[in-house]
């Protein structure tokens, strides 16, 4: 089984903070008073882990109409334990002077890993983003819903093991880090095009850093075959051909070393991918030039 470990990612410039998306306000004891009206008698409130300091109790304008809707995030236990809990949303609205119960979602899962707002699509209003722990070799479900017609409509999912909210040109994007062994990750920085998440190079090319660092951190403690290989995929993404070259050689030759035929496979299958890249990259920038 993949042991996957925590770890903290640290920002770097290039507009690449950190976005802390915190509710509005807190919630005064009127407010509670709903909460515990709407909250199933058998569930407790929770605190997601992610964003930090962020309240199980969370107030924003969906529909911009200036009434604050109520965004509240429960577990309920399972009976047997082990067994996983439900961990679901509920969404309140003010209809009319009276709290009503516009929306609610649940899903099975270990712990409450994201629960926030943040503006995915580019269109000046949030979208909530709730992500629920699977499992520590699953990881995470990232479930992303935009308000539509008075309720949430859930329009993309994304499975992480970490996850970082970037700032990218008015939408926010996501980079999302996989699980690929021990304590590696393939990372991947996503952002919508108006109607999906794709793959954004540019964004990609910003966070690079955070990346590289993360992995000459685990290098300089243990130069581990895994960590070459994570690197070398991220600076192929990156476009750093050279740097990639360097981390594929060092890389396979650990694995040699080890007696590993398939992980040396498995290297010059990402020097393939390389070749493809830089090929693929040279091609485009002699037609550019031919029509320039």
């Amino acid at each position: 089984m993949k042991k996957i470990m925590k770890f903290t990612l640290l920002f770097v410039t290039l507009n690449l903070s950190p976005i802390f998306v915190q509710a509005d306000e807190k919630p005064n004891e009127e407010l509670m008073k709903i909460v515990k009206e709407f909250t199933p008698s058998n569930a407790l409130l929770v605190t997601p882990k992610k964003p930090l300091s962020t309240s199980p109790i969370q107030l924003y304008d969906f529909n911009q109409d200036g009434q604050k809707e109520l965004i509240l995030t429960f577990k309920i236990k399972a009976k047997e334990q082990p067994s996983p809990s439900l961990y679901g949303v509920i969404v309140l609205k003010k209809i009319n002077n009276e709290w009503d119960k516009v929306w609610e979602t649940k899903i099975q899962g270990v712990d409450l890993d994201f629960s926030g707002l943040t503006d995915i699509t580019g269109d000046g209003v949030k979208e909530y983003l709730f992500g629920v722990t699977i499992g520590a070799a699953a990881g995470s479900n990232l479930e992303i819903f935009q308000w539509i017609d008075n309720s949430l409509k859930n329009i993309a999912e994304v499975p992480y093991h970490e996850i970082d909210l970037l700032n990218g040109n008015q939408k926010e994007g996501l980079a999302v880090w996989q699980a690929y062994i021990a304590d590696c990750y393939l990372v991947d920085v996503l952002k919508w095009n108006g109607e999906k998440l794709i793959y954004d190079k540019e964004l990609y090319s910003k966070y690079y850093p955070v990346i590289e660092k993360f992995y000459n951190d685990k290098i300089s403690k243990m130069d581990a075959w895994f960590y070459w290989y994570c690197l070398a995929d991220a600076q192929i993404k990156s476009n750093l051909f050279e740097e990639a070259s360097n981390s594929i050689e060092k890389g396979s030759l650990l694995a040699k070393k080890l007696s590993m035929p398939e992980v040396v496979q498995n290297f010059n299958k990402l020097s393939d991918r390389l070749e493809e890249k830089k090929n693929s990259l040279y091609n485009y920038n002699k037609i550019k030039t031919f029509w320039v």
